[in-house]
């Protein structure tokens, strides 16, 4: 660091070294406290890799692939979960996109899409405006298609998966409107 020369003292003058203003400025520029975010989505992308296991509520603010294991819940409501061929997922998952390509048991809940590929399995209940179920996904739950569907929905009203019965299939035309439920492989 260069240090300016210090000029002898003059009688009544008092001498002062540059470094601790320099401390001081650092000190002002330096702030634990995070700066206002502009936009909730982030561009980053965290990868559980395949030899993790985790347990527990796990939220953030950029993407998540999963290739381990996840047991909880996942909440990211403005970004994308991606679930790999090698993923396993017990958990409810709250996402702006989900797809998934490994296996998941639980709810998803995708405030814009929500798409099982042809290696997924899921068996749970979707919340979305738009699903994609591939040709040879395995898919057992409900559907429920609703533009106004946001990560904010409400899960919770549709539970657990049932079982299929012949006596869903028996209800009056219009009783599920707006809605689609679907059982068994695609």
């Amino acid at each position: 660091m260069w240090k300016k020369p210090v000029e002898p003292e003059a009688p009544g003058q008092e001498t002062r070294s540059p470094e601790p203003a320099l401390r001081a400025t650092a000190a002002t520029n330096t702030s634990t406290s995070p700066a206002p975010a502009t936009s909730t989505k982030q561009t980053g992308t965290s990868i559980i890799g395949s030899s993790i296991t985790l347990r527990g509520d796990i939220s953030g603010q950029e993407n998540l692939v999963v290739k381990g294991n996840i047991e909880g819940t996942l909440n990211f409501p403005s970004n994308d979960i991606q679930v790999e061929p090698e993923g396993r997922v017990k958990a409810d998952l709250m996402a702006q996109k989900i797809s998934v390509a490994g296996k998941v048991r639980g709810n998803l809940n995708g405030s814009e899409r929500v798409v099982i590929q042809r290696s997924g399995e899921v068996e749970g209940n979707i919340v979305a405006p738009r699903v994609v179920l591939e040709d040879g996904c395995k898919f057992k739950g409900s559907v429920e298609m609703n533009v106004d569907s946001g990560a904010g929905s409400n899960l919770s009203k549709l539970g657990k998966p049932k079982e299929h019965s012949p006596a869903a299939s028996t209800a009056k035309p219009g009783a599920n409107a707006g809605s689609t439920r679907a059982s068994g492989s695609t």
